[in-house]
């Protein structure tokens, strides 16, 4: 009897009892958590598993580096990489698989090493946000069926989809870290032995390689990160990328003590986790001790630097960037202005914000002794020093520079504008930078409404300003506190800390149409369309969705609404692993094979209405084609507007047949 997982299953939350489940059931009992095969993990199934994945390496190996030349010649993602769900489509290897399958010495049930790598795939995601992945595998999968069906891409069930993209390297390592651990016979705490594998005590993983000619051994870190998070969630984050691992360590070094370094007695069992591992917990353990004014702890949530006042300290999410290009603050301040352009729904304006909360940020950081105060300050410096102006057709040069305005007595004065008065509240002595997000700049006159601005925010005349064009005797004294006036002129001096963030809708706009004295004073960026940034925003809102649910059930006593909001949360749960997918087809049907390009692209942001949508229907199924006619559709129509009646016909049923396919992947009927 496995002592270990039976204890973790009462005390930890969901991901730590499903992976007791897991090591309970299949590694100390060799039986199955998702089928209903008996004896599935046995030492002579993880064998054969194992050397199945071995056999079938060369042939993934072979078809992505098909892929990736094919991409290259492209210069864009026109051909897919394979992961090892895509062997289980039907339709992707064909005779190559076949053949492997036919030469393919099978030692044990096709269907057992089937199994087994189900369950690997089932774990890989089990600690995902979503949870899409293992709530599909223990809705679909309890199911017993011989190999030939697995291989038939119209099965609702097919076991392609869910492995779909799931690493080779992962998959070896889990099966090879199983049969690990079992051969531990007299090991009773199998969690702490997982635990302490995965933290390379033994140093076996350096043995883990595809050949022997191998130089290096297989990439484990995800896995091992994730595993490790299920073992003990206390001492590990459920961060599967080492590198993001390595950038909280670094960027929030600071906030160690100076004896943190040396406390290893603190805790004997720090002594087996990884360096970047242990100064995390360190890290997150002086951030819990952190107090407000009033003596409140602001941070004991398990992974508190996802928080909005830690998170602008250690993220550069917002720059994915090629190797040759510079990030977003190097190009800031070399032009301290920049257009963030690109289709709508592209999340323009919430990275414009992000960049300047980092940025805000970082220079808090550099000024204050310690990270701590800098934590402390960060929210109040952040709301005055991001200012945001909504442009719009009647926004003129009075009201975002200076201009007549009309006082209270009914007398014409003229009054500084928006600009000016950001300007007059940024003190000298302020060296945290101001931020002015000029949110779809292309919808204002912009020659008209910028006047003088345009030469000021060049950096050879922001220390001497512009003189304006304007008799300063019809400003109200009240007015001029704080203007730059001298010898009877008003002058525009934009200081050196402010920056300019503007967006642009290029559906709207080409860059052909935009003036040539904002092209050149600005730096440009395109934002389009991200399929990984989608994931991230229905991520984010469906678990701020299931939080105020849970809220809302800890205070309701009807039995029946609790049974409601249950089965919200289990629908918003179970999402559909392949909408990114179709949302990514769907574009690819617009820019490619439309010929409309990138400008009309729809953004991610307009796809991630259908959680909203799910929790009015509760089903995404429904949602999905509530999206299409109430969102998608309409838009699409008005890209429409110059095709006769027969090619608007078939332009809208590829649209449709790529964002909502049948479930086997073809066209749907008319």
């Amino acid at each position: 009897m496995c002592n270990q997982a039976n204890t973790i299953q009462g005390k930890q939350n969901n991901y730590q009892k499903e992976f007791a489940d897991f090591v309970k059931n299949c590694i100390c009992n060799n039986g199955t958590l998702l089928t209903v095969t008996k004896d599935l993990f046995t030492i002579e199934n993880l064998e054969a598993t194992k050397a199945f994945l071995r056999q079938i390496k060369p042939l993934f190996d072979k078809k992505n580096e098909e892929a990736r030349k094919t991409n290259k010649q492209a210069k864009k993602k026109v051909a897919k990489t394979w992961g090892i769900g895509d062997i289980f489509n039907g339709s992707v290897f064909g005779d190559d698989f076949k053949d492997l399958i036919n030469n393919f010495k099978f030692k044990v049930d096709q269907q057992m090493i089937i199994e087994i790598l189900l369950h690997c795939n089932w774990l890989m995601y089990l600690c995902s946000d979503r949870q899409h992945k293992q709530n599909q595998a223990l809705g679909h999968y309890k199911k017993e069926k011989d190999l030939e069906e697995y291989f038939k891409a119209n099965i609702e069930w097919a076991i392609g989809p869910t492995f779909s993209g799931t690493s080779l390297d992962a998959m070896l390592f889990i099966v090879e870290l199983i049969l690990k651990v079992k051969s531990e016979k007299e090991t009773e705490d199998y969690i702490k032995k997982i635990e302490d594998l995965c933290n390379n005590k033994d140093d076996w993983k350096k043995t883990l390689k595809w050949k022997e000619t191998d130089c290096n051994p297989i990439s484990t870190d995800a896995i091992v990160n994730i595993i490790l998070f299920f073992c003990d969630k206390e001492k590990y984050l459920s961060i599967p990328a080492q590198n993001k691992k390595k950038l909280i360590s670094d960027k929030l070094n600071g906030l160690l003590g100076k004896n943190d370094t040396n406390e290893t007695d603190e805790n004997e069992e720090l002594a087996v986790m990884s360096d970047i591992d242990q100064t995390l917990f360190r890290i997150r353990k002086n951030l819990r001790s952190l107090k407000d004014e009033e003596g409140k702890y602001l941070y004991q949530e398990s992974n508190p630097f996802w928080h909005n006042t830690i998170r602008p300290f250690w993220d550069d999410s917002t720059e994915k960037l090629d190797k040759e290009q510079l990030s977003d603050k190097t190009l800031m301040e070399y032009k301290k202005a920049m257009i963030l352009y690109g289709p709508p729904g592209t999340s323009k304006s919430y990275q414009a914000r992000k960049m300047a909360e980092g940025m805000i940020a970082e220079s808090l950081r550099n000024q204050e002794k310690n990270i701590s105060e800098a934590i402390t300050k960060l929210p109040a410096t952040i709301d005055s020093h991001i200012h945001i102006l909504q442009m719009h057709p009647n926004y003129t040069y009075d009201d975002f520079i200076i201009g007549k305005s009309i006082d209270e007595k009914g007398k014409i004065v003229v009054k500084p504008g928006k600009m000016l008065q950001i300007i007059k509240s940024i003190k000298g002595n302020d060296s945290i930078p101001h931020f002015v997000i000029l949110d779809e700049i292309n919808r204002v006159d912009i020659s008209r409404v910028f006047g003088e601005l345009f030469t000021a925010m060049e950096a050879s005349y922001r220390d001497k300003g512009v003189e304006l064009s304007v008799n300063i005797s019809d400003i109200p004294e009240v007015e001029k506190e704080g203007l730059d006036i001298k010898d009877g002129k008003l002058y525009l001096k934009v200081p050196q800390n402010l920056y300019f963030i503007g967006t642009m809708n290029m559906i709207d706009f080409s860059l052909e149409q935009v003036d040539f004295a904002l092209r050149r004073r600005f730096l440009w960026r395109l934002s389009t369309y991200d399929a990984d940034r989608l994931d991230e925003i229905i991520s984010e809102k469906v678990e701020k969705e299931i939080t105020r649910i849970q809220e809302k059930e800890e205070n309701q006593t009807d039995n029946f609404l609790k049974k409601e909001l249950d089965k919200t949360i289990n629908v918003l749960r179970n999402s559909p692993d392949d909408f990114s997918k179709t949302c990514t087809d769907l574009n690819n049907e617009i820019e490619w094979k439309n010929s409309l390009g990138k400008s009309y692209l729809i953004g991610h942001a307009f796809f991630s209405e259908i959680v909203d949508i799910v929790k009015q229907v509760k089903d995404w199924k429904k949602a999905k084609n509530v999206l299409w006619q109430v969102s998608i559709l309409p838009t699409l129509e008005a890209y429409c507007g110059t095709m006769d009646a027969n090619m608007q016909e078939a332009f809208l049923t590829r649209c449709k047949d790529a964002f909502m396919p049948n479930n086997d992947g073809t066209k749907q009927k008319k």
